[in-house]
This record gives structure tokens, C-alpha cells and sequence, in this order.
């Protein structure tokens, strides 16, 4: 057959139809994406992962049709292909293997391509993907070779240069945030592209990061620029808005931009938009420094924002900022705590957001118990009519603040379920058809459901945790209604919300000499932790400064008045204020002479000396352990003595009587171990000791006839540098297994990005559920997420049942011998 044969059944039977296939799948995706014009647009729209599963069938049709091409008419003679269609096929299958997300396979058709087609132009396009690909995969070592191959080719094409320049910028935005090489990039793409949409989207990514690096000038003109390119309503709409944002003060125009924000509002078809207006209000009043008109329209903003949950929590992020300047941290904790239940977590902001809320809580909680002191002291100077009513005042408020907590956590709910919805719709494939028709929807549905609940049975109530039933999950109040201010609990009694009766707040009024001293005890230790949150975590020495006098003034004589002037002493030497740091230090010299402060005071080295001596206990209690690693147990009893007599100190104190009961164990009578650990239990209440220690005792009273040596040497081995498993023990009572793991993988997403841990389901014996989160190199990396695991607060109730460290060979024995108590006593013993 001839060449013109193959070159013409290439084209139309099979290159033409793959062609299309994939130009439609690729316009139905770009046509459903939304663009998040809160956050830096992303240069090039790629699919997502759920994106990428619904195109599979799509693009193995395409795969199919263009591998046929190329068996079927390929001519290859005298080292060159005679079909024309067949390097197209080549990219098209690509094109294809990166829509599915198989980004090795994509590689190398890519590089196939660009090598055995050296003298097509498409080997500068399969070039350009291969890049793009090897961006993907965050392989910047082959992205910059590539970048030198193509800056060094004379021969590449002028009208690629424009792709070329915006696949750069892309790199140096992905690989480190370099925002100054990427602006050059952009810039030079925007100059020379000559596609009207392609243009549009660079300028506006280019003023994006104007404004973010504060060229507010330069921001406005790119703005100013995407208008003129006649962009979609939407794109043009947040240009307007960014150029309200990114107004520069110097420019002299905000009456111009207040007047066009002014008439977006009063355009109907602006109404969904209304949130994002008003937040541009609010940015121009407080670049004119009129707070409390950016207050009032950021409220507004989010009232207005019924659908835009990204724009709400940004309103009140905005607002909590602005509180937190004034500075207002009661009114700022709340605001950054509504904007961590309506921001994502993916979003860019959300754990400054919740570091910011995380640290003011304690501030917050201290700040509340002054005001309530402060109220309850006033109040009991009051007639029994004027305290109830002023009881009853603080009902009201705590009752609107839980409302409005309610009304928050509720609204971000409907939020987010919406905007599932939305998502759902807009993925490729549900265009039309009845939902569950659609096998697309249902694979991306089923991919969802599973994000948010985990793999929960086909059952009844699936959402409850506690499968009880629906008619008996709300208190009867006997008119039909249920009462939100009740709880259940356990044996189905209500119990009411203590702070919403009268009693709770008449019954800690103080009314003795006595009950006031306790009050005002409370008050001084609050300021205190006020004070010095204020100076160690926000630099806010004026408020410190304010704490720390108010004490020193009104509760001279309680335990917190010598720390208290020995920290503005520190204050005001820092500030180089000598008379004030002068007055408190010789009020410290005078009334506490012995005290460590006046130690300090006298000696800047003091502190150094005892940190030194705590370095130097540190040191010689991990000598100690490993004494008893080797299995010294003689010597590990007299270093722990020889701790108690030369250093003299409690630290370390619990953590060097816990080893001597446990070397103790190992070398004396039963009787005499058993004493040891009856010591640590009493002496150490409330260190981690105390039950690492009763998980023992309560071992060996169950197993007496068994020698205490069975802790280190029988079914067990200790083996700290072979590979390690974390195990978290469930509670069996409320069937928790999907909730902890959900809440394990939200940890490992926050505090281990990039490290892939398996996160899986296990069953020891025949009851017992556990999680196994694997696999760590060695004792040390395993210890190291067990105690960042220990200090999370938000997941004490997931992991209260247990966690352990486990080696491979170990878990094998637990599966055989099926005795978590046995396991727990072991770990207790040799990994503490």
C-alpha cells in the first residue's frame, strides 16, 4: 500500500477521532473548573485525582486508537518515519498517560518522542510536556537540564517562547516560592503571547503576585491590563476587587474606586458577590486607617457570604487580624476560631489561622477568669436583687455566644455539604443523566464519601458512632420540643448545662473573707499567666507591663507578687528603662533576698549554672538507661542512688526512681519490686510514670506465679534499632476505628507532610481493634512521632486507650499470644 494510503487512514480513521476525544475531555474539564480567586491562580489547569479516574476510560480509548495508528501504518525506512501521524500519536498517547495521572508512563512517551523525532517541530512540544511532567513529579534536577537544552537552542520556535517562559514561571512558583524569577518569566510571557485567554490568565497571575509582594502600583496597572483584554464576568469582577484591595495610598484615586464598589452594589446581579465588595470596602478603609469602618463592613461581608465559604472565613480572618492589632484578643480568638471552621485546610492560611487561635486560647481562657473574679467580687457587695439580676445578665451572654458557636458550626456544615454538591456536579461526565446512571459520578461520589467519613458498613444511622436509637438522641421536654440546653448522658439522665442556671453563678459568689482571698488568689495568678503570655509569646509589653503592676499593686502580698516584679524588672531592662528596672529590682533585693530571683539578679551566670547542672543530670540519666539497656541492673540501681545524693535535685527525679524499680525488678525479690513500683505510684500522682508503672503492677498481680524477668526476657525481645510500628489501641465501646484513623491521618497531614505512612486496621485476639501506623527506621524516628502524638490536646480522647511501639518480630508474638496487658508491660519497661 502507498504512503498516501497510510498517511490518509492514519489521519481520519484513527489520529482524527483520538484527537478529538481528548480535545473534548479537556474542554468539558476546563469548562467546569473554577478558578479560587482567593488564593494565586495556578498557570496551568492539570486535572485533579478525582479528575484524573473519571477520564480513564476517555483516555484509554485514546491510548487505543493512536497505539493502533502507529502499528498499522507506521513506515519506518532509512532511519525516518514516513507517516506524518504517527509522532502526533506518540504525543497524543502522552497527552492521554498525564490526563490519567501515570506520570512515569507520560515521562517516558515524552521523551520517546522528543528523541526519535529530532527533526519534527513536535519534538519542541513532547519537550515542553516532559518538563511539565517532571514538574509534577517535583524532579527539579531534570527540569533545570531541560530549561539549559532549550535556552541554548537557536532553532526553538518564536511561537512556543510564550508557553516556554509561563512553564518556567510555573517551575520557580512550585519548586520554592521564588515570586521575583517567576514576575521575570510572566513578564516576558505576557510581552510576547499573542492568545487573547492565555494572555488574560498570565497578566492576572503576574498582578497576583504584584500585590502579594506589595508593588500595589505595578498590581493595579496588570489589573487594569486583564480589562482590557475582555476577560469572563467573573475574572473582570475580582479584577475590580483586587484593584480596590491593592489600592496604593499614594495614587490619590480611592474616592474613584469607592464609587465603582458603591455601584457594584447596587447591581442585582452582583448579589452572590456581595462578600467579596464588602471586603474590599473593608481593605481600602484600612489602608485610610479607619478601623472601625473595616470592622463594620467586614461584618457585613460575613453576613453577606451565604456560598462562598473561602470568602467568609477570610472575612473573618481579616477581622480577627484587626482585633488582634488593636488589641482586642478576646474578640480575636473568636474571630480566628470561626475562620478555622469555615477555611479549608488545604487553604494557605488555615494553620496560621489556627496557630493564631491555639496560642490566644490560653490568653483568652486567663483573661476570662479575671473578668469573672473581677464580676463576682463586685457583684458580692450587691443586694440578693441586684446579683440575680446581674446573674442573669451573664446567662444571657453566655447563651447568645453559644448560639452564635452553634449557629457557626452549623452554617459552615450546610457550607460545605453544598459545596460538595457542586463539586460533584461539575465533574466531567454529570453534565446530564440521572446521578447513580453515571458511573463516573458514583466512582468520584463513593472517592468522597470516603474523604470525609472514612470506609463506614452499608447500615443504618452510618453518621452515629453510637448506633443507638434516633428517637431517644434528644431529652423529651414534655411539649414536643427537645431542649438544646439539656446533654444526655451514659444511663439516658439529662444533665443541664451548669452555666445556664442561677444557682452556678450565686453559689461562687464570694461571700466570706475567706471566699474573696480565694477569689482574689485565683485573680493574681491569671494576671500572671496574662503577663507573661503577653511577653514571651506576643512581645506585647505594654499589656504585660499592665498585668504584672496590677499585681504588684492590688496583690502585694500573694505567692505571684515577686515573680511578678522580677518580670518587669526584666521588661523594663530590656527596654533599657533603668529607673522602673531599678525600682523593681531592689523591691525583689529587699523583700526576698534569698529568693532564686534575687540569685539571678545579683548573678546573670546563676541561670546559666543551672541549666548547666541540668544538662549535666540529663547526660547521666541517658548514661544511666543505657546501663540499663546492657542489662547492668546492679549498676543502674547505684547510679540512681548516687543521682538522689550528688545532684540533689528534683529533675529527672520520677524518670530516675522509675528505672531503679524496674532495674529492681530484675535482680531482687518480687516482693521488693512490687514495693518500688507501690513508691513511684504514691510519689508521682500526676507524671506519665504513675501509670506506666501501674500497667506493670497490675501484671505481675495477675500473673504472680510468673518471675518479674518475664518483662524483658521471655516472649519478648527488645530490639531498638530494628524497624518500628506504632500501635493505638481502640476504645471497643464506641466502635471508633474510622474516627481515629481519620483523626491519625489529619496528625500526619499537619505534622508529616511529604512522609507516606500506612495507615491500616488490625485485630488482636478477638476483640481487641487497633491501628498500625508503619513504618519507622528505628526506635528513635518511632519515639519521635509516639511523643509528638502524646502532645497533641485534640487528640487525647482518640489515643486514650493506648499507644505502643512495636518491632515487626514482636507484633508476630502479640498476634500469637494475643495479651495487650502483657505487651503494655513490656513496652512500659524498656522503652521509658
Amino acid at each position: 500500500m502507498s504512503r498516501s494510503y497510510h498517511n490518509l487512514v492514519a489521519h481520519y480513521n484513527g489520529f482524527f477521532n483520538a484527537r478529538e476525544i481528548l480535545r473534548e475531555e479537556d474542554s468539558k474539564r476546563m469548562n467546569l473548573h473554577k478558578d479560587d480567586f482567593s488564593q494565586l491562580l495556578p498557570i496551568f489547569i492539570y486535572p485533579t485525582e478525582d479528575e484524573s479516574k473519571a477520564m480513564i476510560p476517555k483516555m484509554d480509548v485514546v491510548i487505543e486508537k493512536s497505539s493502533t495508528v502507529i502499528e498499522r501504518h507506521s513506515i519506518y525506512k532509512r532511519k525516518k518515519e514516513h507517516v506524518k501521524w504517527i509522532d502526533d500519536s506518540y504525543l497524543l498517547i502522552g497527552l492521554a498517560q498525564f490526563n490519567k495521572g501515570n506520570l512515569v508512563s507520560a515521562e517516558e512517551t515524552f521523551l520517546y518522542t522528543y528523541q526519535g523525532f529530532k527533526k519534527e517541530p513536535i519534538r519542541y512540544d513532547a519537550m515542553m510536556w516532559l518538563i511539565r511532567t517532571h514538574i509534577e513529579k517535583e524532579e527539579w534536577d531534570k527540569v533545570g537540564t531541560y530549561f539549559e537544552v532549550i535556552e541554548k537552542d537557536v532553532s526553538f520556535p518564536d511561537d512556543k517562547k510564550s508557553l516556554f517562559n509561563a512553564i518556567f514561571a510555573d517551575y520557580h512558583l512550585k519548586k520554592d516560592k521564588d515570586y521575583e524569577n517567576a514576575m521575570l518569566r510572566l513578564e516576558e510571557a505576557v510581552r510576547i503571547s499573542e492568545e487573547r485567554e492565555e494572555k488574560q490568565r498570565y497578566t492576572y497571575i503576574l498582578a497576583q503576585i504584584y500585590q502579594k509582594r506589595g508593588y500595589l502600583k505595578r498590581a493595579n496597572e496588570l489589573y487594569g491590563d486583564v480589562l482590557t483584554l475582555r476577560p469572563d464576568y467573573i475574572m473582570a469582577f475580582n479584577c475590580k476587587i483586587n484593584r480596590a484591595i491593592a489600592y496604593d495610598a499614594e495614587s490619590n484615586n480611592s474616592e474613584d474606586i469607592k464609587k465603582e464598589l458603591n455601584k457594584m452594589l447596587r447591581d442585582s446581579k452582583n448579589e452572590e458577590f456581595y462578600d467579596q465588595i464588602y471586603f474590599a470596602l473593608a481593605e481600602l478603609a484600612l489602608t485610610e486607617e479607619k478601623e472601625g469602618l473595616a470592622i463594620e463592613y467586614l461584618k457585613k461581608s460575613t453576613q453577606a457570604s451565604t456560598v462562598n465559604i473561602k470568602q467568609k472565613a477570610l472575612s473573618f480572618y481579616k477581622l480577627a487580624d484587626v482585633y488582634f492589632s488593636q488589641p482586642d484578643y478576646i474578640n480575636a480568638q473568636a474571630y480566628y476560631d470561626s475562620t478555622t471552621i469555615y477555611l479549608p485546610k488545604d487553604h494557605n492560611e488555615y494553620y496560621i489561622a489556627d496557630e493564631k487561635n491555639t496560642s490566644l486560647k490560653d490568653l483568652v481562657k486567663n483573661l476570662k477568669i479575671v473578668q469573672l473574679q473581677d464580676s463576682l467580687l463586685k457583684i458580692s457587695n450587691l443586694s440578693d436583687k441586684e446579683q440575680k439580676r446581674l446573674v442573669n445578665n451573664l446567662i444571657n451572654e453566655y447563651q447568645k455566644e453559644k448560639e452564635r458557636e452553634r449557629i457557626l458550626k452549623e452554617a459552615a456544615a450546610i457550607a460545605k455539604a453544598e459545596q460538595g454538591k457542586s463539586e460533584l456536579a461539575a465533574l466531567p461526565g454529570n453534565s446530564r443523566g440521572w446521578y447513580f446512571y453515571n458511573s463516573t459520578s458514583m466512582a468520584f461520589g463513593l472517592s468522597e464519601f470516603k474523604r470525609l467519613w472514612g470506609n463506614r458498613p452499608l447500615e443504618d444511622n452510618w453518621r452515629r458512632s453510637n448506633k443507638q436509637s434516633v428517637i431517644a438522641e434528644l431529652p423529651n421536654t414534655g411539649d414536643g420540643s427537645t431542649d438544646t440546653n439539656d446533654t444526655s448522658i451514659g444511663n439516658g439522665k439529662v444533665v443541664e448545662d451548669p452555666n445556664l442556671i442561677e444557682e452556678t453563678y450565686i453559689k461562687n459568689i464570694p461571700k466570706t473573707f475567706s471566699d474573696k482571698l480565694v477569689a482574689n488568689g485565683k485573680i493574681a495568678e491569671a494576671l500572671y499567666s496574662i503577663g507573661f503570655i503577653f511577653k514571651e509569646s506576643f512581645e506585647d509589653y505594654v499589656s504585660a507591663i499592665k498585668a504584672f503592676e496590677r499585681i504588684t499593686k492590688e496583690f502585694d502580698t500573694s505567692s505571684k507578687a515577686l515573680p511578678a516584679h522580677y518580670q518587669l524588672y526584666r521588661i523594663y531592662l530590656y527596654q533599657n528603662d533603668k529607673e522602673y528596672a531599678k525600682i523593681h529590682k531592689e523591691w525583689v533585693l529587699e523583700n526576698h533576698p534569698f529568693s532564686e530571683y534575687a540569685y539571678i539578679i545579683k548573678d546573670p551566670n546563676y541561670n546559666k549554672q543551672t541549666r548547666a547542672t541540668k544538662e549535666k543530670v540529663e547526660s547521666f540519666y541517658a548514661a544511666t538507661y543505657r546501663l540499663y539497656e546492657y542489662g547492668l541492673y546492679g549498676d543502674v540501681i547505684s547510679s540512681c542512688l548516687k543521682a538522689d545524693s550528688v545532684f540533689n535535685s528534683d529533675h529527672l527525679q520520677e524518670k530516675f526512681d522509675f528505672l531503679k524499680a524496674k532495674a529492681i525488678g530484675h535482680v531482687r525479690p518480687l516482693e521488693e519490686f512490687k514495693t518500688a513500683l507501690l513508691d513511684v505510684i504514691k510519689e508521682y500522682p500526676e507524671d506519665p510514670v504513675k501509670e506506666q508503672a501501674q500497667q506493670i503492677l497490675d501484671y505481675i498481680n495477675k500473673n504472680s506465679a510468673a518471675p518479674p524477668k518475664v518483662l524483658k526476657t521471655n516472649s519478648y525481645v527488645f530490639e531498638e534499632s530494628e524497624k518500628h510500628i506504632v500501635l493505638i489501641k481502640v476504645d471497643q465501646q464506641n466502635n471508633q476505628n474510622d474516627k481515629v484513623k481519620n483523626s491519625i491521618n489529619n496528625f500526619n497531614t499537619a505534622y508529616f507532610k511529604g512522609v507516606q505512612f500506612d495507615v491500616s486496621k488490625i485485630l488482636v485476639g478477638t476483640n481487641q481493634n487497633m491501628l498500625m501506623i508503619r513504618t519507622f527506621d528505628d526506635k528513635e524516628g518511632a519515639m519521635n512521632y509516639y511523643e509528638m502524638l502524646q502532645k497533641q490536646s485534640k487528640l487525647e480522647a482518640a489515643i486514650k486507650a493506648g499507644v505502643y511501639l512495636i518491632t515487626n518480630r514482636n507484633l508476630r508474638t502479640l498476634f500469637k499470644e494475643k495479651d495487650i496487658e502483657a505487651y503494655a508491660a513490656f513496652f512500659n519497661a524498656n522503652y521509658f
